[in-house]
């Protein structure tokens, strides 16, 4: 791993966890840690939006918060704005993300995860959120630096 890439891995993780444990929701946290790192900045709109991941999608502890962050953020650099052009990049990050993530961590399903955060992290639940969101942060910024995306 080159020496740019690592420390933009070692910020972008610790920028992660520090925003959760300020009150950021683990997509916030994710978002705000990105753009920190990356310069690449997102309207107001965008960044709101992470507020309805928080929890697993409105709280209903479906898909994590950080998990659904991240993809929404590659999605917008990559994802198509017509049918006619082309999907596959944006596929591809997606399901990379999503396999890399389901290797570690076995499921995306926020209540899944809290549940077993005691097994996994040897912590109570939601304690094991700002683990996660720095986890999905690296692997956001690794993935994204690989496929030349972002410097």
């Amino acid at each position: 791993m080159s020496d740019t890439k690592s420390i933009k891995i070692d910020k972008v993780k610790t920028l992660a966890e520090k925003y959760f444990n300020e009150g950021y929701y683990c997509s916030e946290a994710v978002l705000k840690a990105f753009e920190d790192v990356t310069g690449i900045f997102f309207s107001d709109d965008f960044k709101r939006s992470m507020t309805i991941l928080g929890e697993g999608i409105g709280a209903s502890g479906c898909v994590c918060g950080a998990v659904s962050s991240s993809v929404m953020i590659a999605g917008s650099l990559t994802g198509r704005k017509s049918p006619n052009e082309d999907k596959r990049l944006s596929q591809k990050l997606g399901k990379i993300f999503m396999e890399r993530f389901k290797e570690k961590f076995k499921t995306t399903c926020c209540k899944s995860l809290t549940k077993r955060s005691e097994l996994i992290f040897g912590i109570g639940k939601y304690k094991h959120c700002p683990q996660i969101s720095s986890f999905c942060a690296q692997l956001l910024i690794d993935i994204l630096i690989d496929e030349n995306l972002i410097d």
